[in-house]
């Protein structure tokens, strides 16, 4: 029997892990069953609004492939949608907890920044508040931009360009949102679409998601979560 090929984690990988997940994720996020379910409604909420721009929730067999999955609660929401799911995190501590979690979800150690060498193409590459934190997000935009096929849309968030942005220590790459278009667009993607959102009383979720009121504008507040979407697709 072949022994599973060992993964690596890079001391930088460790200290990621450390300082993130067992640190500022860990405060914010929680660690049990209960804040995994009410994360699921954080996304069922967000993927609503995802909706009104991209076919997210009527895309049955389609493949997804996301990166920054943390401990799966947004691949349990788009496999519930029909989707074919892929959950990638840099975090090896992360996708042994989603394994563990979500067995009939498929997972792995994946870094936005190196292209995976499969050559396994998606409908949708889906990055939630994952971009801010890359040394070199140009390249992971490059490498999103290689793994959907013709017609796929990238669908990705990232805080906007406020102060309260950078209270997390790890946001290292925050930026306008002109300068996301245009790194986009460098990649190649055809289309760009950048929209806003503002998610109020946004600590309903915990009780349903249907109380997730988001709306299409940006508000520069600590009281209110504020974030923008990038729907960009590759048109050729």
């Amino acid at each position: 029997m072949k022994k599973n090929k060992k993964i690596v984690v890079s001391d930088k990988s460790k200290k990621f892990e450390e300082n993130y997940f067992e640190g500022y994720y860990k405060k914010i996020a929680g660690n049990n069953a209960l804040r995994d379910r009410e994360l699921s409604n954080w996304f069922r909420g967000m993927f609503s609004f995802v909706n009104k721009y991209v076919p997210i929730k009527n895309a049955k067999g389609k493949r997804i492939i996301e990166f920054g999955c943390a401990y799966g609660s947004s691949a349990v929401v788009l496999k519930e949608f029909g989707l074919d799911v892929l959950g990638t995190d840099v975090s090896k501590l992360a996708i042994q907890r989603a394994k563990k979690n979500h067995p009939d979800i498929s997972f792995s150690v994946q870094d936005m920044q190196k292209l995976p060498s499969s050559k396994r193409r998606f409908d949708f590459v889906l990055a939630c508040d994952v971009i801010e934190h890359l040394e070199n997000p140009e390249q992971a935009i490059r490498n999103v931009y290689k793994l959907l096929k013709v017609g796929g849309v990238a669908i990705i968030s990232t805080p906007n360009d406020f102060p309260s942005s950078y209270a997390d220590p790890t946001h290292i790459s925050v930026k306008a949102p002109e300068e996301w278009r245009r790194i986009f667009k460098k990649a190649g993607f055809g289309s760009v679409v950048i929209k806003p959102s503002t998610r109020f009383l946004p600590f309903l979720y915990r009780l349903h998601w249907r109380l997730d009121f988001i709306l299409p504008i940006a508000v520069n507040s600590t009281i209110f979560s504020s974030t923008v979407f990038i729907f960009a697709k590759k048109t050729k």
